[in-house]
Order: C-alpha cells, then structure tokens, then sequence
C-alpha cells in the first residue's frame, strides 16, 4: 500500500482508550479494521490500521504508507495492533521515534501519544463500528450522531454534515474546538485530523448550506477553510456513508465554495453500470472511492453474483490508472497447468504448443489494473509466485529462468469464499491473504439491497428492449413486489436473467407475473398485488411492500422482533428502526 502526497484519506477519530476496542470489528467492508493512523507533515493523509497486516511507515518502497518527507527514512517505524494495542517500533531510522518527547526503540500508544517520526508528526485513533449489529463501543460523538439522524429520519427532517479543513500552517490542535461555539448545543464538531474536522447541524436542509457555511468560517477568524457539506438524507442515511460524503464534497470545495458530493451518475463513471440507490451499496462505492486513489492492492469479498467485477471497474476507473488496461481473469476457470503463463506470459518452447513467446496479462496491463476473480482457486504455486509480483513489483515469465520483468499493475482480487478458513485448512496461503487484505470491500448481496432492485430491473428491462427490439416497456400489478420479495441466491445476475427472461416471453407492453419464473412468481400472487402502477413512486412502492413483509413477520413472530428479523435475514436493529419507520410498533 502506498499513499502518495496529495492522496489524502480523511477518516475518523474517536475519544476512548485504544485498549477499550480489543473486541470490535470495523466497519469497512467487513475487515479487521482496529484503528485510524493519521499522519501529518507537508500533507495529511489518514490510513486504517488492521489487526493481521502491521503498516510501515517510510519516505520509499518497501514502506506500506509512503510520505515524501526528508526527515523520514526508507522504512521508519511499523505500526501493529497486538491484544487490543496499537505498537510501534523504530526501524533502524536515521531522525528516531519520538513518543511524548522521548525517543523510544518500540513503545504502546494511547489515544492523547504525541508521536514524531522525523518531522512527521503521527496520531492514532481507535475506530469504532457504526454499522448496524457493530459489537464495537461507540464514542460520545458516534452514539450522538445515530440518535440524531434516528430522529431527523422518524420526523422526517434534514440535517448537514460538514467536513471543514484549515489553512494547517502553525494551527492550533484544538481549532475546530472554536467551531462548536459558532453552532448550538444541539449540533456535535469532532476533530479527524491535524486541519481537518467534521460539524454536524441538526434540522438544517441543502438551502441553509449557505448561512451555516458563513458562521462556521467566521468561527476561525484569520484563516482560511475549505468546506465541504452532504445533506441527511439525500447524499446518505447512514452515519458512515454522510460523513464518508462530506469528506468527499471536501475535495470539490475552494475557499469561496462549498464542496458538494458527486452525484450518483458521477460516482458510477457515466456508465450506466451502476445503481447507487440502496446504503449498502453506497457504502461499498463511497469506500472504493477513497481507495481507488491510492495503490494499495484491493480484496473484495461477496456472495456469487453481487457485482464484485463492477467494483473493481469502478476502482480502476476512478485511479489514475484509468488511461491504462484493466484486465479480469477468472481463477476458476484456467486450468492449473496454465494459471502461471496466463499470469505471467511464458517463452518460447517453454511446455508443449508453446510456439512463440507470449506476454501475460500482468505485462499486458502495464500501469493498468488486473482483477483476479475467485482468487481462492489459485493453485499453490501460483499462490506463491503472485505474492512475489505483489512484494517485487517483478514478474518471470514460465520458462524464462531467472530473467526479472519490472510491471507496474494494481491488483483487484475478489472471492466468495472465507480465505481466513482457507488459511486454517492450509489451502490458502497467509502471507498472500496478508498483501491482499490491506483495503477489504464487501459488496452487500442483493436481498439485503431491497432499494436496488427496482432501479435494477428496470436498467436491465430497457438494455433488454435496446438489444432485442421487444416492445415491453414496465411492469404489470405484483411484478415489482413479487422481485423485492426474491431471496436472489444468485443476486444481481439472477435478477438480470430473470428480467431478460420475462420481457422475451411477455406478449404485451408489461411484464406480468406469470412472465417470471416459478419460483420468483410463487411469493406474491394477482389477488396480491395491490399497490398502483401508474403515479406511484419506486420509492413508494418499495417503502409500502417494505411494510407488508414486516408487518407479516411480526405476525409470524407473534410480535417478537429478534424472531421476525431472523425470518427477515436483517440485523434486530434494522428492523426494530424499520418497525419504528413505519409506525408498527
């Protein structure tokens, strides 16, 4: 992983000892993620710290975080997470690890540390879980942030988030402390970094970004800000993703203008490719937006079907390696005999029908981005010969010997399987898992996407009347339901079959129920199929079939909302919210 100037990674901080936090798990993409390591010296940059891959910081390879600051060394201090600690340890470094005015060999940090690598000065924050069933402990400002968007969604009120960043020359630590007294008792300010800190205003909409921007730079006189805002809910609706947005708006943001997140026809690259409608999904794609800017090789994990390759687009679309080639191998569908020379290219001669020399996909991506699907079925000896590229940077074609080729590629793996269990069973190697793991996406399976799914069919119902020239034009009474109400083992493939199925064999301008399949048709019946076709909204529709499956899991449950979310497949928190929402309590 490497973060060079001007890629910068704003995240949070938190206020409770790092030894509080030996039992969480992150919130990004499913991963370890165990604290936020914030590093400031010409630039800011923030990276995540996990519990199986130390980080070492240095000014040149092989350092992970790579800062391009003269006081640092090649490889300065590695940073880990041992028994709910965070560690570090000099290596060997010409300007030494200051920690609270002591130069130190290795040393435990807490929260308040004040740490100097050379001129670099580094702060550790522990990372609490917002995700929905997070075991995590949350800080003051992470627990007042849900109850108030809890609120804002029951009274159907707005609120912004605003990421604020200052002039950082000669600033003060606790600046963003004078924004709180710009604002009113009921709105919350957390500092993320050294020039960089997060306000909340509560029941405020997108027309009153104006007015609370003009207070919060009057706050800080003599300096100059840079502000960027996302609204609750219409840039996100869930802690994580509105203050992910408004770091993200940052980034648009002069000092005469407040930023704005990029649309969702932005954040999927003009393509079309993409539906962004449910959080879950917004998530996913939010994180692979800070990620794709960076190095770092990328793990993306999720069921068959999800979309995994889409992701991967996406992160090689956004990166600065977008002029480049992307090139996507399927692990599990090369034969192991020929996984290296399709890899790695081979010489001429070098196995039987080896006529002439050929490149591999890593040359023929040069500068570009490989995805490797379903890595768990990587033989072991491409296993290893892997981690070598991803270590060197170098690749050996399959009978060239000893003859080094230099490549520059970034590196997308993705798996449904557990590679941890892998690991266990000896089938998959630890030390690649390692290099892999360093940034983890999960991509959410459709059933947990409900919001998607209409957005979805109807993408698929108009590629399909595109390239089929049907006359299928929507959905008749009870189709719309009867697809929300899908479990889709097979996710977003499945349904995009299913769809293109339907509208092959409907013989008027809508799909009807018994265009589907079976077993899709099955779950809502015509005496079903209640809600209007015509004026009413997705949105509508969706929030109304929402209700009805709720409303007949509670009765199934005898009202007991952990069974009814077990029978749901949703976290008890989800559905006690949803239940809440929907006035079934």
């Amino acid at each position: 992983m490497s973060i060079q100037p001007g890629e910068r990674e704003a995240t949070e901080s938190r206020t409770e000892p790092l030894a509080s936090r030996s039992g969480e798990h992150g919130s990004e993409g499913g991963a370890r993620r165990r604290a936020t390591v914030v590093l400031a010296g010409a630039e800011t940059v923030a990276v995540a710290l996990r519990e199986s891959a130390p980080l070492v910081v240095g000014r040149a390879r092989p350092a992970d975080v790579i800062l391009a600051d003269a006081s640092l060394s090649r490889s300065h201090a590695r940073l880990t997470w041992r028994d709910g600690v965070v560690e570090i340890e000099d290596l060997d470094s010409t300007n030494g690890v200051v920690v609270d005015d002591q130069p130190v060999r290795r040393a435990s940090l807490r929260e308040d540390s004040r740490v100097h690598l050379g001129g670099v000065e580094l702060w550790v924050h522990p990372v609490g879980a917002l995700s929905e069933g997070s075991a995590g402990v949350e800080s003051r400002f992470e627990r007042a942030l849900r109850d108030e968007l809890h609120r804002a969604s029951l009274f159907q009120r707005p609120c912004l988030a605003f990421a604020v960043r200052v002039d950082g020359a000669g600033v003060a630590r606790d600046w963003h402390r004078a924004l709180g007294d710009a604002l009113r008792s009921v709105d919350l300010v957390r500092g993320v970094a050294r020039d960089v800190a997060v306000a909340v205003v509560a029941e405020a909409g997108a027309a009153e970004t104006g007015l609370w921007a003009e207070r919060l730079r009057s706050a800080v006189p003599g300096r100059r800000l840079k502000l960027g805002v996302a609204c609750f809910p219409d840039d996100a609706a869930e802690p994580d993703a509105l203050i992910d947005a408004a770091l993200h708006a940052l980034t648009h943001a002069t000092p005469s203008t407040v930023g704005r997140p990029a649309p969702p026809a932005e954040l999927d690259g003009g393509t079309g490719e993409v539906v962004l409608a449910s959080p879950a999904i917004q998530r996913t794609y939010q994180l692979a937006g800070r990620v794709a800017r960076t190095r770092m090789p990328v793990l993306v994990l999720g069921e068959t079907g999800a979309g995994k390759e889409l992701v991967a687009q996406w992160i090689h679309r956004a990166s600065p390696r977008s002029h480049a080639p992307f090139k996507a191998i399927n692990c599990a569908t090369i034969p192991a005999t020929l996984i290296e020379s399709t890899l790695f290219g081979h010489e001429k001669g070098a196995f039987t029908g080896a006529t002439a020399r050929a490149a591999g996909v890593f040359e023929q991506a040069h500068e570009g981005t490989i995805f490797l699907d379903e890595i768990g079925e990587l033989p072991a000896q491409a296993q290893a010969a892997l981690l070598r590229v991803l270590e060197t940077g170098r690749i050996t074609r399959v009978g060239g010997g000893a003859k080094e080729i230099p490549t520059d590629v970034r590196v997308v793996a993705a798996t449904h399987r557990d590679l941890q269990d892998m690991v266990g069973a000896a089938s998959f190697r630890s030390d690649l898992l390692y290099r892999l793991e360093t940034m983890t996406l999960q991509v959410p399976p459709l059933r947990d996407r409900l919001e998607d799914i209409p957005a979805l069919a109807e993408l698929f119902l108009a590629r399909a009347r595109s390239a089929w020239g049907t006359t299928v034009r929507g959905f008749g009474a009870g189709v719309m339901d009867a697809l929300c109400a899908h479990d889709w083992p097979g996710n977003v493939r499945q349904l995009r079959n299913a769809v293109e199925r339907a509208s092959a064999l409907a013989v008027g301008a809508l799909i009807e129920l018994h265009d589907l399949p079976p077993e899709i048709a099955g779950r809502v019946t015509e005496d079903e199929a209640t809600l209007p076709d015509g004026p009413a909204s997705l949105t509508d529709r969706v929030n109304a079939f929402e209700r009805r499956l709720i409303h007949e899991a509670l009765a199934r449950a005898d009202g007991n909302q952990s069974e009814a979310a077990r029978l749901l497949r949703v976290p008890r928190r989800t559905l006690a919210h949803k239940v809440k929402r929907h006035g079934l309590a």
